[in-house]
């Protein structure tokens, strides 16, 4: 812990992936592995290929270029519709950290802060209720900037209308969190909901 936020009211900024929601990349990678007969390493060097991901997640390039690009890498026989549904067919809500979030949300102000690209964006906050909770969003494919970038966390802080100090940063990336307590942020690792709790506790919270 960085501060001490006993008596003030701070805002939490949360990493989604990881955190909020499980991603299951292995899944994708071993139904593409099988489909495919090709090696899991080539299938993951191919979806993750900075050429590919890092401009999907800037926002950079349209959700068909990534396709193509990944098409053309794999030999992918996926229609675009095919490859949209297996790759938002990712995500499964953390329900213990949903529920800490919904009675943090009861005294303290909620603002999504995730590397992601516009096909995940766009799902998660359609097909997951509970992704109303947060107030905000700073998205690295709609800001074109991406964790560990200081730019990204000063963006969600001016979104939010406040300072480092009135704010708590959680992610479950030890390079994001030393990122975030590189700009002034109280910044807690994930590791599972019960360590969280007392984490924010111990931060002054109560809750």
């Amino acid at each position: 812990m960085d501060a001490d936020h006993r008596g003030a009211t701070p805002i939490i900024c949360s990493d989604i992936g990881g955190v909020v929601i499980d991603v299951e990349s292995d899944r994708l990678l071993h139904q593409l592995g099988l489909l495919l007969g090709r090696p899991l390493d080539e299938v993951q060097a191919a979806v993750f290929h900075p050429e590919l991901l890092l401009p999907f997640e800037l926002g950079r390039i349209a959700p068909r270029t990534y396709y193509e690009g990944l098409k053309e890498r794999l030999g992918l026989p996926w229609t675009y519709d095919q490859f949209v549904r297996a790759w938002n067919g990712i995500f499964r809500e953390n329900h213990d950290v949903i529920a800490i979030l919904r009675r943090l949300r009861q005294q303290h102000r909620l603002l999504a802060l995730t590397n992601t690209n516009t096909l995940h964006l766009a799902h998660i906050k359609t097909a997951i209720p509970s992704m109303g909770l947060f107030e905000a969003w700073v998205a690295s494919c709609e800001v074109g900037v991406r964790k560990p970038d200081p730019a990204i966390y000063a963006l969600a802080l001016e979104r939010m209308g406040v300072s480092p100090a009135q704010a708590i940063y959680i992610d479950d990336r030890p390079e994001l969190v030393e990122a975030g307590r590189r700009v002034g942020l109280t910044a807690i690792r994930f590791e599972n909901s019960r360590q969280l709790e007392a984490d924010l506790r111990a931060a002054g919270l109560t809750f």
